[in-house]
């Protein structure tokens, strides 16, 4: 009888007397060798200073759809996301947060936007702070891509409401396409250094080439 019982806790904890679990194994992350295409200098004052950073997500490799994307960044701790729009503007954000796929906002000053004014004189980036209070910093919907703030920048986002705290029983409904992205500043992050209130500049909105998603192993593997 107990041989029985021990069997069965074997069976539906995943657990044994020898102390390995056979359910929580989970496959290594795959990390795509590519150079960091901003300065280190970036995250001085950050939470990955001085850390190695590896590119989690590649959307032109990985998949565009925001599903791929919490599929290869969600856990991983902060992190940085850097675009390229079809012109060739190079963008991007800094999320102390990281993604989980919470459908929640995070209350944060220590997230940025940033970009490049002329790529081809490789200047270091101009860094957009949080305005307006630290609250809803960064948004984390399952169902659509980065969002830095109600609408500082948005990466693909969900195409139906998220409502509440639950996506719904169907999770690829209404999910996000990480080719299209908007923004609009100066309510939840600083506008340009020109004045200018989108992150794209004189457009509102841009189509993407490439995402990347930058995150610490070390951290990543404390999840």
């Amino acid at each position: 009888m107990m041989a029985s019982c021990i069997s069965n806790c074997v069976c539906l904890f995943g657990w044994n007397p020898a102390g390995n679990n056979t359910t929580n194994h989970k496959p290594p992350p795959n990390y795509h060798n590519l150079h960091l295409p901003f300065p280190s200098s970036l995250l001085n004052k950050t939470f990955l200073n001085g850390k190695e950073l590896k590119c989690c997500y590649k959307a032109s490799i990985d998949g565009f759809s925001a599903t791929s994307f919490h599929e290869c960044v969600d856990f991983k701790g902060p992190c940085v996301i850097v675009g390229y729009t079809d012109n060739s503007f190079k963008f991007g954000g800094f999320s102390p947060e990281g993604f989980r796929s919470t459908d929640d906002y995070y209350e944060t000053f220590d997230a940025f936007l940033f970009y490049w004014p002329d790529e081809q004189k490789h200047d270091d980036p101009i860094v957009l702070p949080k305005v307006g209070g630290s609250g809803a910093a960064l948004f984390d919907y399952a169902r659509g891509g980065p969002q830095f703030g109600a609408d500082g920048l948005l990466i693909g986002p969900p195409l139906a409401p998220v409502m509440g705290g639950f996506a719904g029983p169907d999770t690829n409904s209404g999910v996000g396409d990480l080719r299209q992205a908007k923004s609009r500043l100066g309510l939840s992050y600083a506008k340009r250094a020109d004045g200018k209130e989108s992150l794209f500049g004189d457009e509102s909105k841009a189509c993407l080439e490439d995402v990347l998603v930058f995150c610490s192993p070390q951290i990543a593997s404390l999840y």
